[in-house]
């Protein structure tokens, strides 16, 4: 027999737990559960998983309220942005309405002056003045024959009868002057056989004024002219004004028009 054989052999000892559990009750009663190792080790390991899994878990939930707060402080933040720039953005948009509405009432004023600029050329611009400066008798009547070398004054005998263009005769006397009736650009200065000279003006809405005197014209072609213009300066020599108006190319009665003030 070997030596080996003589030596004691080692037994191997299974070892189990014993868990007990103590009832509250009043008869003290105890319960108690046995584990073998193997059960024992299965159910340590579960309990240290589960709880790696609580802890997990719990860091997890705490990173996510931190990312959580974080969002929502970073959107508190924004909303607080944009409500200032929207507080901006309403300050602005009253600013720029009240210039608005300070351009729309300079603008409507300055359509409304322009309106009233226009209208009150275009009254400027008919031939509705008195020609002459100072006072003067009231004017005669008379037809102007082109066919004629002198105008005809119209009488109860022959009126009816004359063929021609209407036409006032003014008397004035030294120191007045024969003035543009209405605003308008000087259309021809010329000879006239009846009186000498004679100087149209087209008011450009149709009207066209006609002067026609024996004294020098003191306007030129072309020239534009505001309504009072001097248009001929009255002497001894040249008392004497044949003044008419054509509508649309057709002669029409002055005394119809202008403002008889003599």
């Amino acid at each position: 027999m070997s030596a080996d054989n003589n030596k004691p052999r080692k037994h191997r000892h299974k070892r189990h737990y014993t868990f007990m559990i103590i009832s509250g009750d009043s008869d003290g009663s105890t319960k108690s559960l046995h584990l073998n190792h193997f059960k024992t080790q299965a159910l340590a390991y579960s309990a240290f998983v589960i709880a790696l899994v609580i802890i997990c878990y719990v860091i997890y939930s705490a990173i996510t309220i931190h990312n959580l707060r974080s969002i929502d402080s970073s959107q508190q933040a924004q909303i607080e942005n944009l409500i200032n720039e929207s507080s901006t953005l309403e300050a602005s948009n009253d600013e720029l309405q009240t210039k608005v509405q300070q351009l729309s009432a300079a603008l409507n004023q300055r359509l409304e002056d322009e309106a009233v600029s226009a209208e009150e050329a275009e009254n400027m611009a008919v031939p509705s003045g008195f020609p002459l400066t100072g006072t003067a008798p009231n004017p005669e009547h008379a037809m102007d024959d082109p066919n004629e070398t002198t105008v005809t004054k119209i009488t109860e005998e022959n009126e009816g009868t004359l063929t021609g263009n209407p036409l006032l005769l003014f008397e004035s006397s030294a120191g007045n002057t024969v003035i543009a009736t209405g605003s308008g650009k000087v259309l021809t200065v010329t000879t006239d056989v009846k009186f000498g000279n004679i100087v149209t003006i087209d008011h450009g809405n149709g009207y066209i004024s006609i002067y026609r005197n024996s004294g020098d014209p003191l306007v030129a072609e072309g020239t534009e002219i505001e309504k009072g213009a001097v248009i001929y300066a009255i002497t001894d020599k040249n008392t004497t004004l044949g003044y008419q108006i054509q509508k649309d190319e057709k002669y029409l009665d002055p005394e119809e028009l202008i403002e008889i003030n003599g």
